[in-house]
């Protein structure tokens, strides 16, 4: 059974005695090849370069071995056309913030599949790279997440940027979301047509919501993508980091793939959202340690989802860029070398 056809049983909630394993940010300055690469290249230069992209995009799945790749690249991308100004350093810096309605005149209208076509360049140019036996993954931002990041946050202390927005101007939020929705299902739509093998909508911040916030901010949005998805066959996953309380609203989206955190128990995600395929969760913190310890929770992980239908293993978050990267190959490894039989 190739990587590609591992990846894919398990995608569709079929059993398999191997488990599959890719990493979150598993691209990135982690490792020695990717600093090295980025010394003669911005991040914004990589991003719209397709070979680039290739490179750096298989650097993980060539070096560690991993059973999928994820196309590299940034969910902010989607905010540019719109006449936002984007550029890292080294993190996402948005000007203008979304503070007042008026702005929203202002924003432009796009066509993803023109002004974001670098991204399905990279998608074919990754492929011709990894060839057919490798899975490729696209991916996007939920629009709630999206709409964090363009109304100011640049980390957890300016969540109330985002709230306050939403609770003064509850009407042309709605607007903004279900815009960012109809752009994110165009992007993925693209993605998918480029050679994705199914795509991974990251909604990170809707798990600071309670639940009636999250019902009203992000829930129809993440249904109006995944339902079109669906209806078109194309594979999805969904990641929301801290997502315990709102697991009895993600077990009625009809996505393919639920991502999960560490601090979401993977026994009862399983009660609650079979026959979804799983994927997750280990503590992204714990590959800074020992070796020991990395070995010894990826193997719990495997125990605890031996006879579960359409398990991939993956961290509950992205990697870190201190992880040494014998602890990720050990990882790897664990995973690889251990063989699930039905009970």
């Amino acid at each position: 059974m190739t990587k590609r056809e591992l990846f894919m049983a398990n995608l569709d909630g079929e059993f398999t005695t191997r488990v599959p394993i890719w990493i979150m940010r598993q691209a990135g300055r982690y490792l020695p090849q990717y600093r090295e690469f980025r010394r003669n290249i911005s991040f914004e230069e990589l991003c719209k370069t397709p070979k680039a992209v290739a490179e750096v995009t298989a650097q993980p799945v060539e070096i560690l071995d991993l059973d999928a790749a994820i196309i590299f690249s940034d969910i902010l991308f989607i905010l540019e056309p719109l006449g936002i100004d984007l550029r890292f350093d080294p993190g996402p810096i948005i000007s203008p913030f979304l503070e007042k309605p008026e702005q929203l005149s202002q924003m432009a209208e796009y066509e993803p599949e023109s002004k974001l076509q670098f991204v399905a360049d990279a998608l074919l140019e990754t492929r011709r790279r990894l060839g057919n036996d490798i899975p490729l993954l696209g991916f996007c931002g939920a629009p709630f997440t999206v709409f964090c990041y363009l109304t100011g946050i640049r980390g957890a202390r300016d969540f109330h940027k985002t709230i306050r927005f939403l609770t003064n101007y509850p009407d042309e939020s709605a607007l903004v979301l279900e815009r960012l929705a109809k752009l994110s299902i165009r992007y993925l739509r693209m993605q998918s047509g480029a050679g994705a093998d199914a795509v991974q909508i990251f909604d990170t911040w809707a798990g600071e919501l309670g639940e009636k916030e999250f019902a009203a901010w992000s829930f129809p949005y993440l249904k109006m993508i995944i339902e079109q998805l669906a209806e078109e066959n194309i594979r999805a996953s969904l990641y929301i980091k801290g997502a315990y309380h709102l697991l009895d609203y993600i077990r009625i989206l009809p996505v393919n793939v639920v991502s999960l955190d560490w601090k979401t128990p993977l026994w009862r995600a399983a009660e609650l959202l079979e026959p979804k395929t799983l994927q997750g969760n280990l503590d992204p913190h714990l590959l800074l340690g020992n070796r020991d310890v990395v070995v010894k929770r990826a193997t719990d992980i495997l125990h605890e989802m031996a006879d579960y239908s359409g398990f991939i293993f993956n961290l509950g978050h992205g990697i870190l860029p201190d992880t040494p990267v014998e602890n990720v190959r050990a990882l790897v490894e664990t995973v690889h070398s251990f063989e699930r039989t039905r009970s």
